[in-house]
């Protein structure tokens, strides 16, 4: 009878054990899933790649053929068909605020637009993001 009652005793200890760490991985998700998973930025001195799109505010369509200049970085880029613009930043010291300004360089081609001139955080970089640019319509 003893050895009976040892081996439920046993088992009810897996179950235990099982269900807590059970609790505890779904518990550890359940939070993942609702905060993310904690950013880890670039550090200093180390390759960085920085992606976005311009897109025209009116349309909504991406705009082809503006210069995309952040000074800090030394980065200076054209848009491409789908709007894309995209650098790697070389293991260069990373500044907290950079400046980005973005110029139309292909005069009438694809229309005219404003320029746009916006500070970020060196963070707010190194996640893909949308840019719109208001059409100059010439008064």
């Amino acid at each position: 009878m003893k050895l009976i009652q040892k081996i439920k005793d046993k088992k009810q200890r897996l179950i235990r054990f099982l269900f807590g760490s059970f609790s505890a991985t779904a518990l550890m998700f359940t939070f993942q899933a609702c905060y993310g998973m904690p950013k880890n930025p670039v550090p200093p001195n180390e390759d960085a790649v920085i992606l976005g799109t311009i897109i025209d505010m009116e349309t909504g369509q991406p705009v082809l053929g503006l210069s995309v200049t952040i000074p800090e970085l030394g980065v200076e880029v054209t848009t491409d068909s789908a709007g894309v613009f995209g650098a790697v930043v070389d293991g260069v010291e990373h500044p907290n605020q950079v400046q980005l300004l973005v110029n139309d360089v292909d005069g009438t081609e694809n229309g005219l637009y404003e320029t746009i001139d916006t500070n970020f955080t060196y963070d707010e970089l190194l996640t893909p993001f949308d840019l719109q640019v208001r059409p100059h319509h010439g008064k």
